[in-house]
């Protein structure tokens, strides 16, 4: 509550957490939301947490429900972001930037040196946003996207292992918190299932991290 006595109009306290086996209806339910073309079925995010601990993915919850989610494949030394997706009535307000930002502490974590994703030649939101976190276009795939076709950029960071990268990472996330205790009280965030509240193309990101990513997916995964 507001020391006024009304409700709280800051965005809504988000919880990062394990993606668990029965989470995966809702998130498929949650990702027909947030993707119109080339959704991922329940089939496929199961077959993701059934490859065991090359994979980590995360649910973002808010008061329970899952609102944003993300997966990392880790191999040697070498990461891939599998996919990452927040809600249309969240997005802008940096849920896709620290999920990123998790999954790539969780990449430097395991070793990785680099980290690779596709994304949409035309999702200009999450391109800035992978920009910013130290991604550069490295090639072009064309018709990656199935059914429906659509291009991909394949983008990377690398060095990832470095104590400057770790540095950046941490003032990003620090950027996103500074940003949601500065929340306009006249702009509140919509919980899941009320009216669309998007503030930004395609997602959030805060000062340091603007964008959150519509989709990236890696070969082969959808």
């Amino acid at each position: 509550m507001s020391s006024g006595g009304g409700p709280d109009q800051r965005p809504p306290e988000v919880t990062l957490v394990p993606l668990r086996w029965w989470q995966l209806v809702e998130a498929a339910e949650l990702e027909r939301d947030v993707f119109d073309v080339d959704p991922w079925t329940p089939e496929m995010f199961w077959s993701e947490l059934a490859a065991g601990p090359s994979r980590y993915y995360l649910a973002a919850l808010v008061a329970g429900r899952i609102v944003g989610y993300a997966g990392l494949a880790v191999t040697d030394d070498e990461a891939y972001i599998q996919t990452v997706g927040v809600h249309p009535n969240l997005r802008g307000r940096g849920l896709g930037a620290r999920l990123m930002i998790a999954l790539l502490r969780e990449a430097r974590r395991r070793g990785a040196r680099s980290c690779g994703l596709e994304v949409r030649t035309d999702n200009h939101a999450a391109r800035a946003l992978y920009a910013r976190l130290g991604f550069v276009d490295i090639g072009m795939r064309r018709g990656y996207y199935q059914p429906s076709g659509g291009d991909a950029y394949v983008m990377r960071a690398r060095p990832i292992d470095t104590a400057g990268y770790g540095a950046q990472l941490d003032a990003a996330w620090s950027a996103l918190d500074e940003r949601d205790a500065a929340a306009e009280p006249d702009q509140p965030a919509t919980p899941p299932g009320g009216a669309a509240a998007s503030d930004g193309p395609a997602g959030g990101g805060g000062a340091a991290a603007p964008g959150v990513p519509a989709s990236t997916r890696r070969e082969g995964a959808g």
